[in-house]
């Protein structure tokens, strides 16, 4: 290839790369009809990206990976509407990353996954120094997308791939049609139930910040947990010329890729290097352009490079590469954020968006939160865990302990108890003897449920068994069973009020006994 064609080559290619660096630019100017543009742009990439039943991820981060919780405050229908509007949430509300610790496991059958000193992602980032990045994790395989494009009234394909502006750029047309495959792909995650055991944990330990998220009249806030990532190093574009010659290149002049391909007629051996040395060339000016560009190129692809693979007269095929997998597409899990900060159980979050589920709090009954045996053994460890020096676990004493005050001065009902199990039946405890002994705590109030329970047990025991002495009479008992049953019901409505610092003090025990 003579001096003149290399020239002629850098003169048109570079500016048919200034034009399509030109119109990425301008595409990011505030005009309503910009911003328009860039809406129906991301949403047809979304849209792609949904179709492989994966929600997708816009812009392409290499910074999302499993274990990562957001914030979502739009009410789920705000959130269903944006989704179809938009083709995708913003990811914008990090509020904290947790490490699965369930990967070893998850995948002891099938990958490798390095151990706690080679911790995910990163142990497949750099596994080895023989290993390419990501080799050791799973793959994943995309369908080939169509498109269209159009430079003029802005693109009909969403732009995190950028080798479809340049690659119009260098055929010198205004509009294309073509394909675009995500290749070299990954995917890696956690199953759901190991990582929202994780995430409650986290919960207890800041109750206080989600508490200030609890439902406020109408509003209700949501979690949002990743538990898997799509990834991508690679995307192929393949781009066929439709429309005229773009602005920029003279009608009549040759175009970038005209001056590519050799002329007929020449000796095969001498064309197949004249093309490769023309396809060397142009990936040098590409690189030059878009260095030039400074800023402008850095944000066209970040840590990535752009490299045509193939050109004839009316058609070009780029391979876009990323230094480090960018991730596309997610799954995940929503929690809803209940009174107390306390956690709902999982929906899927693809459901939730696709099929319109809403994440909810659970009803619970606070008779039903805790057995009288639990919630005893529960500030029985709490205690043991105070002397121990555990200072949350006294803090926890403490809360409990104050709930006392919603025990009655007295009881408010006989409470009987059997001797042996032919009877009779006798008073316990009478109406109006005083409730505990000394200072009260959070152990009165289980001694006197589990002394009611007891008594209303009893009595039906009584009523079934004709060997049993009923000293009131049958009308009577009944009367006193209703009495029993109302007292209960009575400390139990009141202890709702605590129902979040008994679930959160009963997880704080059930993992601090998970950890030892």
């Amino acid at each position: 290839m003579n001096s003149r064609k290399t020239a002629d080559i850098a003169r048109l290619a570079g500016r048919g790369l200034a034009w399509a660096l030109l119109v990425l630019l301008l595409s990011g100017c505030a005009s309503q009809m910009a911003r328009t543009q860039l809406e129906d742009v991301a949403k047809d990439w979304c849209e792609t990206i949904r179709a492989s039943q994966i929600i997708a991820v816009y812009p392409l981060t290499e910074d999302l990976q499993p274990g990562d919780v957001f914030l979502v405050q739009l009410p789920v229908e705000r959130q269903q509407e944006a989704y179809k509007r938009k083709g995708f949430l913003p990811l914008d509300h990090h509020i904290c990353r947790i490490n699965p610790t369930g990967y070893v496991q998850f995948y002891e059958r099938s990958i490798e996954v390095g151990d706690e000193g080679k911790p995910l992602p990163r142990y497949w980032l750099a596994p080895d120094e023989e290993s390419p990045n990501w080799s050791k994790a799973p793959s994943a395989k995309f369908p080939t997308y169509s498109f269209s494009v159009r430079s003029g009234g802005g693109f009909n394909l969403a732009l995190p791939v950028q080798g479809v502006p340049i690659g119009l750029s260098l055929m010198g047309g205004d509009a294309g049609e073509g394909t675009i495959t995500i290749a070299d792909s990954h995917t890696y995650g956690v199953e759901a139930r190991s990582l929202y055991d994780q995430v409650r944990k986290w919960a207890g330990q800041n109750r206080s910040f989600l508490s200030r998220l609890a439902p406020e009249g109408n509003r209700q806030n949501y979690l949002r947990v990743i538990t898997r990532v799509y990834l991508t190093s690679q995307l192929n574009v393949s781009l066929k010329s439709s429309g005229q010659m773009a602005a920029g290149v003279s009608a009549g002049a040759p175009r970038p890729v005209d001056l590519i391909v050799p002329r007929a007629g020449a000796d095969q051996e001498e064309t197949l290097k004249a093309y490769e040395k023309n396809i060397n060339t142009l990936n040098k000016i590409i690189e030059g352009a878009l260095a030039k560009a400074g800023d402008i190129g850095r944000d066209l692809l970040p840590g990535g490079t752009l490299k045509v693979a193939s050109a004839s007269a009316g058609s070009i095929s780029l391979i876009e590469s990323f230094r480090r997998p960018l991730v596309v597409g997610y799954l995940g899990f929503d929690v809803a954020i209940g009174p107390g900060g306390m956690l709902g159980p999982p929906f899927p979050t693809y459901a939730v968006l696709e099929e319109n589920l809403r994440p909810t709090v659970a009803p619970e009954s606070t008779s039903e939160l805790l057995s009288n045996a639990a919630l005893a053994f529960t500030y029985r460890t709490l205690g043991e865990l105070k002397k121990q020096g555990d200072t949350r676990a006294g803090r926890f004493v403490e809360d409990l302990d104050k709930a006392a005050g919603l025990l009655p001065e007295a009881y408010p009902c006989n409470v009987w108890m059997l001797r042996d199990i032919n009877g009779p039946l006798i008073i316990n405890r009478r109406a109006g003897d005083s409730i505990g002994e000394g200072k009260r705590t959070f152990a009165s109030i289980t001694i006197f449920r589990g002394e009611l329970i007891e008594s209303m047990r009893v009595i039906k025991y009584a009523q079934q068994q004709s060997a049993v002495a009923i000293e009131p009479g049958e009308a009577k008992i009944a009367d006193e069973l209703k009495a029993n049953q109302g007292a209960l019901k009575s400390i139990n409505e009141r202890l709702r009020e605590y129902s979040a610092l008994i679930r959160e003090a009963n997880e704080y025990v059930t993992f601090t006994s998970e950890e030892e």
